[in-house]
C-alpha cells in the first residue's frame, strides 16, 4: 500500500481521550508550522523522516556515564568545578532513568484543563545542595568551526538555537508541575569536535557549559493555543518559511502535471505494476515485429 498516512488510531487526534503531547511536537507547534502540526496530529499526516544522529547519541550515552560516576559518589563532575558550580552535583532519583526516556516515559504531566499528557526525555537533572533546587541539563554535541560561537551571547543569539532555549523552559515547567524546585538557570553541556586533527581512531572534543535564563510564561498560552488549533475544523495558516509545506505543494504540482495522482490515491500498488508490465510487453511486442518485418 502506497500511504503516506499514520495507522494508530491512537496517534490521531481525539479530544474525548488523552492525547500525548512531546516535546517536539510542542516545538513543532511553537516554531515551527501549526498546519504541519495540525495535519501530523488531527489528520493522521505521517511527518517527513529525519535521519538518526547515531553519532551524536554515542557522545550522549559517554556523556551520561561519566555523570552517573559522580551521581553515585555524590560529588560535582570536573565540567561543575571548572565552572565554579561546586555547590552542584549530579541528582540521584528512582525516575531518573524514566526521565530519560523520551520514546516510553519522559517526565510527563497530565494537563487537565485540555487533557493532554505533556512529556519529555531530558538528558540529565543536577541539584544545587545549597538551595535543593533542579537544574536542567542537556546534551548538544556539535562541530562549529569558530569557539567564539560557543559564547553563552553569540550561541542564544543563533535562530537555529530557539528550539533548545524552549527545550529547557518546557522541560523545567514539567518539573515545576511535579511538585519539584527549579532553578530557573539551566545549562547546556556543548561538545564541540576539533577540526582539523589527523584522525586516528579518536575524535577530539572541547567541551561548554552553557547557561541559559529558562523562562515558562508562554508555555501554558501555546498549550492552550494547540487545543484550539486541534479542536478547529479549519485548517491553520501554513508558517511562509516551512520547507515541508513547500515540499508538500511542488510535489502535488509535479505529481498531478504527469498524472500520478490518480494512481497513488488508489493506494495499490498492483495498479502501478499492471501499468508497467503491459508496456513492458507492448514494447517487447513492437521490437519482435519490427526484426521480423510482421
Amino acid at each position: 500500500m502506497i500511504s503516506g498516512m499514520k495507522v494508530r488510531k491512537s496517534s490521531f487526534y481525539d479530544k474525548s481521550k488523552t492525547f500525548p503531547i512531546s516535546r517536539s511536537k510542542f516545538a513543532s507547534f511553537v516554531l515551527r508550522c501549526q498546519l504541519c502540526f495540525y495535519l501530523e496530529q488531527k489528520r493522521g499526516l505521517k511527518p517527513i523522516p529525519t535521519m538518526p544522529f547515531t553519532l551524536n547519541n554515542a557522545v550522549d550515552f559517554n556523556l551520561k556515564q561519566s555523570f552517573d560516576i559522580c551521581r553515585e559518589q555524590k560529588i560535582p563532575h570536573k565540567i561543575m568545578t571548572d565552572n565554579g558550580l561546586t555547590n552542584i552535583i549530579p541528582f540521584q532519583h528512582q525516575e531518573l532513568e524514566n526521565w530519560r526516556n523520551s520514546l516510553t516515559k519522559g517526565i510527563q504531566f497530565l494537563h487537565t484543563d485540555t487533557n493532554f499528557l505533556l512529556r519529555g526525555g531530558v538528558d540529565d537533572v543536577w541539584i544545587d545542595t545549597n538551595t535543593n533546587e533542579l537544574v536542567i541539563v542537556d546534551y548538544k554535541a556539535q562541530a562549529k568551526s569558530n569557539l567564539e560561537d560557543l559564547e553563552p551571547d553569540k550561541y542564544w543569539s543563533n535562530k537555529f538555537h530557539e528550539d533548545y532555549k524552549l527545550q529547557l523552559s518546557f522541560y523545567r515547567y514539567l518539573f515545576e508541575k511535579n511538585g519539584f524546585p527549579v532553578k530557573k538557570t539551566s545549562y547546556i553541556v556543548h561538545c564541540n569536535a576539533k577540526k582539523g586533527i589527523p584522525f586516528e581512531d579518536v575524535l577530539e572534543f572541547h567541551t561548554s557549559l552553557i547557561p541559559y535564563e529558562t523562562n515558562i510564561d508562554n508555555i501554558e498560552p501555546n498549550i492552550f493555543a494547540m487545543k484550539k488549533c486541534l479542536d478547529n475544523d479549519e485548517y491553520p495558516v501554513p508558517n511562509p518559511e516551512c520547507a515541508y509545506c513547500a515540499n508538500y505543494i511542488t510535489r502535488k504540482i509535479i505529481l498531478e502535471k504527469n498524472g500520478y495522482v490518480e494512481k497513488i490515491s488508489k493506494r495499490n500498488p498492483f495498479i502501478i505494476i499492471k501499468d508497467t508490465f503491459n508496456k513492458v510487453i507492448e514494447n517487447t511486442i513492437n521490437f519482435i515485429k519490427k526484426i521480423f518485418k510482421f
